[in-house]
């Protein structure tokens, strides 16, 4: 089952890249990983307690935001930030927001899209990156036509939806093998059974024959390959599956299908000679024979004509 589940899966995977390869290299030259970012988490003026902790104010006349309980104008647990100027290691809340932001943006966010975006007063509101900048509350981009990606709460739905910064930055990281001077960039090979559902990191190739045209990330793959069957390590053929399209092993591929291409190449040649040599020697028997035949005729109507006259010297009256 595990075997017929990996060639309807390599058979879709195959007939895709073939089809979206060219609109998807044709596409590198345009996209990549050289977004210029001119927005800087400088902007956000973000003034405000986190939804974690309670606003107080101190006898000292500061208005400060408490994770824990306050008693008598101080706070007994820890002082997440002040709404007024800063003092005494206590950063003030326009800083620490924008050195949250700045934080979560190295964390989370892929190169593609650098900017973190959150609402920090709403736990349930979307979190994710952005490609262009924020609003200075920090809660969502200017606009939505620049790309974005979602951070989910779990790691789980992190690593399993398309959409996910987690997937974005991963795919980031790959480095396709280089083939003929180039190496294209990653893309995402999205579940046959729900789109929307992050399948596995793979690299597409321009069409050469008899050549493959694609890996993919070997941990996206075994991933990818986990979901479809949690016990397909126990099945070699699997297993040996995963080794044939990991693109660590992409190259090493390509030489053996050139490899097996030069053979097949050199036996059809071989054919061809040997058949071409097996014709010449057939119309060479065949043109024998009709020489032969063609002196035999000659030598019968000759013998014939032989007869005849004999005939007609024996019939003289003597």
């Amino acid at each position: 089952m595990a075997s017929q589940m990996t060639l309807v899966f390599l058979i879709s995977v195959t007939v895709t890249l073939l089809v979206v390869s060219y609109f998807l290299l044709k596409q590198e030259k345009t996209e990549g990983f050289e977004t210029q970012n001119t927005y800087s988490v400088e902007s956000l003026d973000i003034n405000t307690c986190p939804s974690y902790a309670s606003e107080i104010q101190t006898a000292k006349g500061s208005t400060d935001c408490c994770q824990g309980d306050a008693v008598d104008g101080k706070c007994n647990g820890t002082t997440f930030c002040t709404k007024s100027p800063a003092y005494l290691g206590v950063p003030s809340c326009v800083d620490k927001w924008r050195q949250y932001f700045k934080d979560k943006g190295m964390n989370f966010c892929p190169p593609t899209m650098p900017n973190y975006f959150e609402d920090v007063t709403n736990t349930s509101a979307p979190k994710g990156c952005s490609e262009g900048p924020i609003s200075n509350d920090g809660k969502m981009p200017m606009d939505n036509i620049r790309k974005q990606c979602k951070v989910y709460a779990s790691e789980e739905d992190n690593k399993l939806w398309a959409n996910s910064c987690y997937i974005e930055k991963m795919r980031a990281k790959v480095q396709c093998p280089v083939v003929n001077g180039q190496s294209p960039e990653a893309t995402l090979y999205l579940d046959d059974r729900d789109k929307t559902k992050f399948g596995l990191i793979q690299c597409v190739y321009p069409f050469e024959l008899g050549m493959p045209t694609f890996c993919a990330e070997r941990a996206s793959l075994e991933q990818y390959f986990t979901r479809l069957n949690p016990n397909w390590r126990t099945d070699s053929n699997m297993d040996q599956n995963v080794k044939l399209y990991a693109c660590e092993n992409y190259i090493a591929r390509r030489e053996s299908a050139r490899e097996e291409a030069n053979r097949l190449q050199a036996e059809q040649k071989a054919r061809e000679a040997a058949e071409a040599k097996a014709k010449a020697e057939a119309e060479a028997r065949a043109k024998a024979e009709a020489d032969a035949k063609k002196r035999a005729d000659e030598a019968s109507r000759l013998q014939q004509q032989l007869d005849e006259a004999n005939r007609r010297l024996q019939s003289c009256p003597k």
